[in-house]
């Protein structure tokens, strides 16, 4: 089997890439550094491996985390509940195996994002297995239910959900990823706001068909180039230009307003952009990742294209579940085609714009301002 040890650094650098390559969700990046630091400080690390790294018989699943905004109302019901389960992406893990009865030989990211990427590199660092270099989405997204595996008809079911009180479920089979996604969000909203989820259990053969690979490599190079620049006082923005030769950068500008509402296990609101050179107004609409756009209130970027706010002098990314866009932040705003796979009409039926906003009749894409 061939596969790659990431380093400590890699590791960091991996997470700075995938959080610009988010579209502002994925995880704390936060989180994922203090998961890298109790990995590599109990004497364990990372590695990654492609597809052609396994038998086609082997058995993968999905690994990540699902939730997102609580009101206050749904904290109550956790804040005087003891946290009895620590590692609930293992535990996760090991419920689905010991229901199917098999071993699964790795695991693979629900999406690309900071700690998303991260979770399933530290959970087969404790289980002995190898992580997939790639994801089910190219990209972050708001729901599992929109995921490569759900084009390629890999059922979510039978799947596991655990939080760190101590509940247990398994959902032996659901009417669609839909309805999955529906009943992980409901349990995430009543554990205080998420739950670690293994899904979709499938074999190697069939993973073929839905994975975009080579995602984790792709953000340790981006997170590598991003991260010297900065230390050499060099321009960020040339280095990312190169290293995604497909970007097309579309707006330069300073944040104008922000505003966020959590609740319904989602952070959701609105990012208005001022730009520097015209009087174009680029208005960004999120649901735990930058969804749909709009230019003087025209169409414009939508998923599932990725859609990547950055900070104008140091090139990281910028996500709206922190503090990052406060009045008067220089930004840079590129975009790349999303994956094939997401450009098909299935594809677009999952994660098109009209499965956000009805009135977007049409998938559109944006060429330049």
């Amino acid at each position: 089997m061939i596969t790659r040890q990431l380093s400590r650094i890699e590791a960091l650098d991996l997470v700075i890439g995938a959080k610009i390559l988010a579209c502002g969700g994925g995880g704390s990046e936060a989180e994922a550094i203090k998961n890298i630091k109790k990995t590599y400080d109990d004497g364990r690390c990372f590695t990654i491996g492609d597809l052609s790294s396994f038998q086609l018989k082997d058995s993968i699943c999905i690994i990540g985390m699902v939730g997102g905004g609580i009101t206050d109302e749904d904290a109550k019901l956790v804040e005087n509940l003891d946290v009895i389960q620590k590692n609930p992406m293992v535990a996760a893990v090991k419920e689905l195996e010991e229901f199917l009865d098999i071993n699964f030989q790795g695991l693979i990211a629900t999406e690309l994002g900071p700690n998303n990427s991260i979770i399933p590199l530290m959970v087969a660092a404790q289980m002995d297995k190898i992580t997939i270099d790639g994801d089910c989405c190219g990209r972050s997204k708001p729901k599992i239910s929109i995921s490569t595996t759900n084009i390629t008809d890999i059922s979510i079911s039978p799947f596991s959900i655990v939080n760190c009180y101590g509940d247990v479920q398994i959902v032996k089979k659901s009417a669609d990823d839909t309805r999955g996604e529906i009943v992980a969000r409901e349990i995430a909203r009543l554990s205080g706001g998420s739950v670690s989820v293994a899904r979709c259990p499938m074999t190697i053969k069939k993973a073929k068909a839905a994975i975009i690979p080579e995602t984790f490599s792709l953000a340790i190079k981006l997170g590598n180039k991003v991260r010297e620049a900065n230390e050499k006082k060099e321009n960020p923005i040339k280095v990312i230009k190169k290293t995604l030769p497909d970007a097309q950068f579309i707006y330069t500008g300073e944040v104008k307003e922000f505003s966020r509402v959590e609740e319904g296990g989602f952070t959701s609101g609105e990012i208005m952009l001022q730009s520097d050179e015209t009087k174009n107004q680029l208005k960004i609409w999120y649901q735990n990742e930058y969804l749909l756009s709009w230019v003087n209130d025209q169409h414009y970027i939508t998923c599932p294209d990725g859609f990547y706010i950055i900070d104008s002098h140091t090139g990281y990314g910028l996500t709206p579940w922190e503090e990052d866009f406060e009045e008067g932040r220089k930004v840079t705003v590129f975009v790349r085609d999303a994956p094939e796979i997401w450009r098909k009409k299935k594809g677009l039926e999952i994660f098109g714009p009209q499965v956000f906003d009805e009135n977007w009749s049409e998938y559109k894409k944006a060429s330049s301002f």
